[in-house]
């Protein structure tokens, strides 16, 4: 039987403690209402916020790699519209050229010449405006960013996240002024040390196990299988051909530069010499020893006593500078550049200086420290020439002559084709149809990048609208859950209160005890 005292008042102690948790409770319910969200403070759900903040994030990588691939979109549909152009401008040039062609033709030839050249003039001023002359802004292998990357058991790292979220459009081979579509050329005067057949088959004679390719943006070694054709293991070229391959795309695996080179072994079938390919300009060296340099447009193998275009490099250096000059072609016009290597340089510097020369418009320069070469290349696979400007015997080049093309060769300005005469106009007809299909496919290779891109668009779309929802579940309050609680609340609060002046009051009834 509970007792009457006036020190102690347990029931207004309850009351106030459970007004407390109520106003607590009316408090929090007028945030979320308010706000609108079930987490306002990280100790409502400490584990659910990080959750959510992680699909925030992601929503905000999609958000902008939309964006980006939107970008994109806009930049190949730019392209489609320019090749479109120059696919009628081909057609313009066809019609001159096939009424030029023509031997009943009686009207004045240099007239029609004059309008062919004005055409070929504006698909170089098209494909530059629009980035895709040799060494143009968009001429070059893009990725795009879009996000939405996960892991897998073979792609578990943080840059395979960012790799698999990617869009790669590959444009480097897509250039379209005449000099790339076929209708002018810039070679080079006299012999051209940079076609001709590629051969390694005295190398792989020997006791190498590796070989080294090198390019833009990638030195990667590829181990032989077997020196020795005859073995059990490799019993033909037929057989190192598969495994060499086979190496290659292990390493093209971990570098994607390497990987977007496309380097293939092959056999000749004409010579049975062991011939190595690639989209790209690149050198292959033996790793173990050695010094064959495998290179050019067409991938010309030289050996180390050939002085082009490999260069002899002190090892240790020279005591003066070394300037060099490149005169390259870019962009429908002739361009130079220029890289200094410094007074002493070690090999690996001098690389480094060159390759850090300015507007070298995609030439690089590859080590063979081996045999003390430097050897230039251009990454665009176009034609170079290189001089030295000082020449001097103190610095580290040891320059063969003035011209790295090769004794007596030059290289020549744009020579667009003519329809002067009805032989020259047959011969222009045969290469506007090669361009023709060369511009087919490029526009394909634009075309995939705009499938691509449009659903890598869709995918992300759908992926943040699902991220979305999921950090909704989380973080989003339920209002009509929310507005019956506020309900709640405010009655338990009310009646709060009124329990607690009656528990307050309680004492007041011990007075009448004390009434005589």
């Amino acid at each position: 039987m509970a007792g009457f005292d006036i020190l102690t008042n347990i029931s207004s102690l309850q009351a106030q403690n459970y007004l407390n948790q109520n106003l607590q409770f009316q408090s929090q319910t007028i945030d979320e209402v308010t706000s609108g969200q079930a987490i306002i403070n990280a100790g409502d759900n400490a584990a659910g916020l990080a959750v959510a903040n992680t699909y925030r994030s992601d929503e905000a990588v999609l958000t902008q790699g939309i964006a980006n691939a939107n970008d994109g979109l806009a930049t190949l549909q730019t392209i489609d519209g320019g090749m479109s152009d120059i696919s009628q401008l081909l057609d313009s040039a066809s019609t001159l050229a096939s009424q030029s062609a023509s031997q009943t033709f009686q009207g004045n030839r240099t007239v029609l010449n004059n309008q062919f050249q004005s055409v070929l003039s504006e698909i170089n001023r098209e494909a530059q405006a629009i980035g895709m002359a040799q060494g143009g802004q968009f001429n070059a292998n893009m990725s795009v960013f879009i996000g939405g990357g996960a892991t897998d058991t073979a792609d578990n790292t943080a840059a395979d996240v960012i790799s698999n979220g990617s869009v790669q459009i590959n444009l480097a081979n897509s250039a379209l002024d005449t000099n790339s579509l076929g209708l002018s050329s810039n070679g080079v005067a006299g012999a051209d040390v940079l076609a001709g057949s590629s051969t390694l088959s005295t190398a792989l004679g020997e006791s190498a196990a590796v070989l080294t390719f090198s390019g833009s943006g990638y030195s990667v070694n590829v181990a032989i299988p077997a020196a020795d054709w005859n073995s059990t293991t490799i019993s033909d070229q037929n057989a190192l051909v598969t495994q060499l391959n086979d190496a290659i795309a292990t390493a093209g695996a971990g570098n994607a530069a390497f990987a977007a080179a496309g380097v293939q072994a092959s056999v000749n079938s004409t010579t049975g010499a062991l011939t190595f390919s690639s989209n790209q300009a690149f050198s292959v060296q033996e790793a173990s020893g050695g010094a064959e340099t495998l290179m050019g447009s067409n991938n010309v193998l030289f050996s180390a006593a050939s002085s082009i275009p490999s260069v002899a490099y002190a090892a240790n250096g020279g005591t003066g500078t070394d300037v060099l000059n490149f005169t390259y072609y870019s962009n429908g016009a002739m361009q130079t550049g220029t890289a200094t290597i410094a007074a002493g340089a070690a090999m690996a510097t001098a690389v480094a200086d060159v390759n850090n020369g300015a507007n070298m418009g995609g030439i690089f320069a590859v080590a063979n420290q081996t045999a003390g070469y430097i050897t230039f290349m251009n990454s665009n696979g176009g034609t170079f020439e290189l001089t030295q400007t000082n020449n001097s015997s103190s610095g580290g080049l040891t320059m063969p002559s003035s011209n790295m093309l090769g004794s007596g060769n030059t290289l020549q300005s744009t020579n667009n084709l003519d329809i002067l005469t009805a032989s020259d106009a047959t011969q222009a007809v045969t290469a506007l149809g090669n361009a023709v299909q060369n511009l087919g496919t490029i526009q394909g290779t634009v075309g995939e990048g705009e499938n691509a891109l449009g659903y890598a668009i869709n995918l992300a779309t759908s992926q943040n609208t699902n991220l979305a929802a999921s950090e909704a579940q989380i973080r989003d309050a339920n209002m009509a859950t929310e507005a019956a609680n506020l309900t709640k609340a405010s009655i338990l609060v009310q009646a709060g209160v009124a329990a607690l002046a009656q528990a307050n009051s309680a004492p007041e009834q011990v007075l009448t005890l004390l009434k005589s």
